[in-house]
């Protein structure tokens, strides 16, 4: 599945800004983040699915 445009520039900013880090914590920081994202994500398309 390919990513809209906007979607694949928003994820090569995120992808650089891992990449540039060098702070352990600021890369865990982020990592937490990123996982709250996707459980938001699943539980937000299991509810459009539920709805369907």
């Amino acid at each position: 599945m390919s990513l809209p445009l906007h979607f694949q520039f928003e994820k090569l900013q995120l992808q650089g800004a891992i990449q540039q880090a060098s702070d352990l914590d600021e890369l865990k920081e982020v990592a937490g983040q990123l996982l709250d994202l996707y459980f938001m994500q699943k539980a937000a398309t299991a509810r459009v699915i539920s709805e369907k």
